[in-house]
């Protein structure tokens, strides 16, 4: 991987998960996420964000 703005690639990752696990909890009542989902959640950031900064 190549990441030239560390801080930019670190929140947009952070960004990708928190916005389906950690805001919906904060601010729906009774949302609940399995850790499974979690995992998935965790695993597409993950895929997205190795495909963005992936050097060729």
């Amino acid at each position: 991987m190549r990441v030239e703005d560390v801080d930019l690639a670190a929140t947009q990752f952070l960004g990708m998960i928190s916005n389906y696990v950690l805001w919906p909890a904060l601010l729906v009542p009774g949302w609940e996420v399995s850790a499974e989902r979690v995992a998935q959640v965790v695993d597409e950031a993950v895929r997205t964000t190795t495909a963005r900064y992936a050097v060729s």
